[in-house]
């Protein structure tokens, strides 16, 4: 999968590239929370009824080397909670390893509150369930200024939120857009009147969406730079093939320190070269990114 793809040659990179950063003797602690941890593992379709089972999220953050000094792994599902625990069996795991039967943006608060940033670098993976990820959550993460963030943002369910007629958008799907997206600014970029009045005489709208994935998908981009300050990847729309995009996969640095933002930006960049030239394999291993140079 591409984005389990990405994840792991990424978080490989960044242990690499921090391993002894800003110096051997006191190196950074180097975290990574994942927000929808899931069960460690991922079922996949392989096609003509065949499925695969291949490692999820959580089970690659812990198989990278180098290693992560700590792991918070989140999930609300006590299923997932239970396979994670077993999955995390290991004494070398236990120690370095916290998992939270949580709603998302509460641990989340609740790990951003109780870390030392000055002397933490970390990367956050957000493959969320719908629309959960509230936009002051990662007000809060983009104010750690520490915190690499892999971002796939669930442009279908904002399609179904975001009615094409107006009407149809009651109270609890507009609270819900106004919560991810963070404003109501959307009301106004999604939808528009061809009417002269923006009411009819039964007191209806008659606004209708007109922006469909594309105009959707850059008003995402423009609120992630907004609190983002050190950079904010164009997104990689998933699925690739057949129909509107599901997704829309970002690449966020909050460190807006030039030396951070620029090796970062510059993985991604040769990651999301690999991914346009079908360079992609099915494992991480062997991979050649760019200089690592002076990181943060």
């Amino acid at each position: 999968m591409i984005k389990l793809d990405l994840l792991a040659r990424y978080l490989a990179f960044f242990n690499t590239a921090l391993q002894h950063r800003p110096s051997p003797e006191q190196p950074f602690t180097r975290i990574y929370i994942d927000a929808f941890a899931g069960t460690g593992e991922c079922d996949i379709n392989m096609g003509d009824g065949l499925r695969s089972t291949i490692a999820g999220s959580a089970k690659i953050a812990l198989d990278t080397a180098p290693a992560f000094d700590r792991l918070h792994l989140i999930d609300f599902n006590p299923k997932h909670v239970a396979e994670l625990r077993g999955l995390v069996a290991s004494p070398g795991d236990i120690d370095r390893v916290s998992i939270y039967h949580q709603d998302a943006n509460e641990a989340l608060n609740e790990i951003i509150q109780k870390t030392q940033w000055r002397s933490t670098r970390g990367v956050l993976f957000l493959d969320p369930y719908g629309m959960t990820v509230r936009w002051d959550t990662l007000q809060k993460v983009a104010a750690t200024k520490a915190l690499d963030v892999w971002y796939l943002f669930p442009l279908s369910a904002v399609y179904r939120q975001a009615a094409i007629d107006f009407n149809k958008v009651d109270e609890g799907k507009a609270a819900a857009l106004d919560s991810v997206l963070g404003t109501t600014e959307w009301r106004t970029a999604f939808y528009s009147d061809s009417q002269q009045e923006s009411f009819l005489d039964d007191g209806k709208s008659s606004a209708r969406r007109t922006a469909g994935p594309a105009e959707i998908t850059s008003f995402v981009h423009a609120r992630l730079c907004e609190i983002f300050k050190g950079w904010v990847s164009a997104p990689i729309l998933l699925p690739e093939r057949g129909g509107p995009p599901m997704f829309a996969l970002f690449f966020a640095v909050s460190n807006p320190a030039e030396p951070a933002v620029k090796l970062s930006k510059k993985a991604a960049d040769h990651l999301f070269d690999m991914l346009k030239n079908q360079r992609i394999g099915k494992t991480s291993s062997g991979v050649a990114l760019p200089s690592q140079g002076d990181f943060f």
